[in-house]
């Protein structure tokens, strides 16, 4: 139930702070939280990991699929990708390990500071 919570959390933050703050303050947030959740380090992983990475994965695709806009073509061109789509997973695959590791982060940092250490 904490990792659902935590996910929950972690999607929450970078749908509505996404589009106004940079990433890397993003993910200091997103550690913030990790170290106020807490719980074990693996599912504090995989609960930024996922949350972020849906966020960057459906919001692109939303935004392409309503405008029809053939920015994604241009950037796949200037790129040297054969497929736009693939750009949209690369964006998610990065959302994946930037929110993954900075959720971990901030939780082997919390239980750094904590009174029992149990990792």
């Amino acid at each position: 139930m904490k990792f659902f919570f935590h996910l929950l959390i972690n999607a929450i933050l970078a749908y509505i702070l996404g589009p106004y703050l940079p990433y890397w303050m993003l993910m200091i947030i997103i550690a913030l939280v990790a170290i106020w959740v807490k719980g074990p380090a693996f599912l504090a992983f995989f609960a930024g990991a996922l949350g972020v990475a849906m966020v960057w994965l459906i919001m692109p695709l939303l935004i392409w699929s309503v405008s029809g806009s053939v920015l994604p073509e241009k950037f796949a061109q200037i790129l040297d990708i054969s497929n736009s789509s693939l750009l949209v997973g690369i964006t998610a695959l990065m959302g994946f390990l930037i929110g993954g590791s900075s959720a971990l982060t901030g939780n082997l940092l919390g239980k750094l500071f904590s009174k029992n250490h149990i990792y």
